[in-house]
């Protein structure tokens, strides 16, 4: 028997007939076909003209990437997590967000990984000045020259004379334990290593006889 479904939007809660595509809302629990959560035409329209991306700031901190959407409507979403995929130059939310929102959040973070990439630092040179004082020479990728950044470790913490940016603070920190890390290896290597234990000999009046390896008999493994 044919029966017919009104098609009814899950947003709006209006029929509608679908033009060129039938659109619906992701649901894995969905187990029967008149449980698909449709959307109409117009509910996409709207949806798509919603995410009209003004501004996108990205943050890292512990290897978590989030972002910070500000839609041209003025409204905000703070510290999504967020996952960049450069097949297809998008970027994913917790959100649903329309494709062409995606690619534009892609263009925010491409700026965002080159900004990055030229903070990051490319040289970095210490030279002790006394007991816990140290000096670093810094440089990074973009060019950035940072000299003579003198610091002490403290209670497990460094303490920079002077400020300076964050990258900078972070790279520096990382760089240090690196350096500390190399300098423990260094002195480890350094090190007299332990002697050989001595071989005793055997006293000529223990060795076997007879079918044995004794004095008298050839060594079955050829000459030394």
């Amino acid at each position: 028997m044919i029966r017919s479904l009104p098609l009814t939007c899950s947003r709006c809660g209006k029929e509608f007939v679908p033009r060129g595509a039938l659109h619906y809302q992701d649901d894995f629990s969905v187990q029967n076909f008149k449980d698909i959560r449709l959307v109409c035409d117009q509910c996409i329209a709207d949806w798509k003209n919603k995410w009209q991306i003004a501004g996108a700031e990205y943050s890292e901190r512990n290897y978590v990437l989030t972002v910070t959407i500000t839609l041209q409507d003025g409204t905000v979403f703070r510290d999504m997590d967020c996952t960049p995929i450069e097949e297809t130059e998008t970027v994913i939310t917790g959100e649903d967000i329309p494709a062409e929102a995606q690619h534009k959040l892609y263009e925010y973070y491409e700026a965002f990984a080159r900004l990055r990439e030229s903070q990051q630092i490319k040289d970095c040179f210490f030279e002790k000045l006394s007991e816990g004082k140290f000096n670093a020479d810094i440089t990074t990728n973009g060019g950035e020259h940072f000299e003579s950044l003198a610091f002490v470790v403290e209670d497990g913490y460094l303490k920079l004379e002077k400020d300076v940016p964050d990258y900078i603070l972070e790279g520096l920190v990382n760089a240090f334990k690196s350096y500390l890390a190399q300098e423990e290896m260094l002195s480890t290597s350094t090190q007299p290593a332990p002697r050989p234990p001595r071989r005793r000999t055997m006293p000529e009046s223990q060795w076997p006889s007879g079918g044995g390896f004794g004095q008298n008999n050839k060594n079955p493994f050829g000459e030394f």
